[in-house]
């Protein structure tokens, strides 16, 4: 189902962006872990905000070239001459958004694992969990952003379209999440953004209350891919 020609080509093109973003990311997490500090003041501290902040620039400017960039560019047609399905191409380009965005997460986590560990001197079995838990949660989060922004990225053949609709709902969902941040007068915005549910709390308290809101935020990242990839492969390309 994953075109290798496609895959090195998407890697190539977005591989600059990744490992600058990843870097920066896992080098602040260790730089607030490896001075002593707590896991409940890291949350607040980089959690909280940060990584979805980092990762949100790396959606909104991925997303732009998994489709529409390339059918705006006109690189698609090269692709699709050769014996590659519209649901090969579909598949390869959300296999590495997805793909990219764990191992982003899966390097943080562990970042932030050894690090604490330095810092500190000792970890215990539940600090690793929580650690795997919040970056789990912010996969699902990116998965369930990236998801809409690959939805527009099919739907729209102009980059500057899917920047607009997807990069702005994205960039919308973030600016909630801040301005929500701001006293209780501006509480009630954390109902309008999908970032709510990535609850920071209910992971450090040992709480269940996280599990249905990862849930969520992993249902609307698959039925956007889908939604997506359908719309990617039935409908007409200025090709």
């Amino acid at each position: 189902m994953i075109s290798k020609t496609l895959m090195k080509q998407t890697i190539k093109s977005n591989l600059s962006l990744w490992l600058i973003l990843t870097g920066l990311q896992a080098a602040m997490v260790a730089l607030v872990a490896a001075s002593g500090t707590n896991l409940q003041q890291t949350a607040l501290a980089y959690y909280n905000m940060l990584p979805g902040l980092i990762s949100a620039v790396y959606v909104i400017v991925t997303s732009n070239k998994m489709i529409a960039s390339q059918v705006d560019k006109g690189t698609l047609a090269y692709v699709l001459s050769t014996p590659v399905k519209r649901s090969k191409v579909a598949f390869t380009q959300a296999a590495f958004f997805l793909g990219s965005l764990f191992i982003m997460f899966s390097i943080s986590a562990g970042s932030h694992i050894l690090s604490h560990y330095i810092g500190v001197g000792s970890i215990s079995g539940g600090e690793v969990k929580a650690i795997l838990l919040l970056n789990l949660g912010l996969f699902v989060l990116n998965a369930a952003l990236s998801g809409i922004c690959f939805l527009t990225s099919c739907v729209f053949n102009l980059s500057k379209y899917v920047t607009a609709v997807g990069g702005g709902i994205v960039g919308g969902f973030m600016i909630l999440s801040i301005m929500a941040m701001f006293g209780e007068n501006f509480h009630w915005m954390r109902n309008l953004t999908l970032v709510t549910l990535f609850d920071i709390d209910s992971v450090l308290s040992d709480s269940s209350d996280f599990i249905w809101k990862f849930i969520v935020l992993a249902a609307v990242g698959t039925v956007t891919y889908i939604i997506g990839s359908m719309s990617f492969t039935k409908r007409d390309l200025p090709l």
